[in-house]
């Protein structure tokens, strides 16, 4: 084999490989970038009214970006590019805290919410009174 030969050999292979790493590298982004509705640690803080301490409590919420996209058109030719999605949770408990400190006659049970799977979905309000802020059970 002449010498010439094996370099362009060598420069192929080599060309090849840097294509295969960058389309791994765009893949990798992209997968990133569609998938970025997941759960996460969160700490919050409990108060119930007449009781005098309020506790923090360590729970999961849904956290990340979703696809959406807005249109300038009106009406519901508008409404067909419209696509509006939040990153919700699909399945949620409800776990109980004990609030120290409260007097005999008021309850110091409480329950918050802990989400355990998470989607990129439209907001079903008939699920949630507000999707933006899911209600503490008393």
């Amino acid at each position: 084999m002449h010498a010439p030969a094996v370099f362009k050999t060598i420069l192929e292979k080599t060309l090849m490989s840097l294509f295969i790493l960058r389309w791994t590298l765009l893949f990798a982004l992209m997968v990133g970038a569609v998938y970025t509705c997941t759960l996460m640690n969160h700490t919050i803080w409990i108060e119930k009214e007449n009781c005098i301490q309020c506790v923090a409590v360590n729970t999961t919420i849904c956290s990340g970006y979703c696809y959406t996209r807005d249109t300038n058109l009106k009406g519901r030719f508008g409404r067909a590019f419209l696509i509006q999605r939040s990153c919700v949770p699909i399945s949620l408990v409800y776990r109980a805290v004990f609030i120290p400190g409260c007097p005999q006659d008021v309850s110091s049970q409480l329950y918050y919410p802990a989400a355990r799977c998470c989607s990129c979905r439209r907001c079903d309000t008939l699920m949630f009174i507000s999707c933006a802020d899911i209600m503490f059970y008393h």
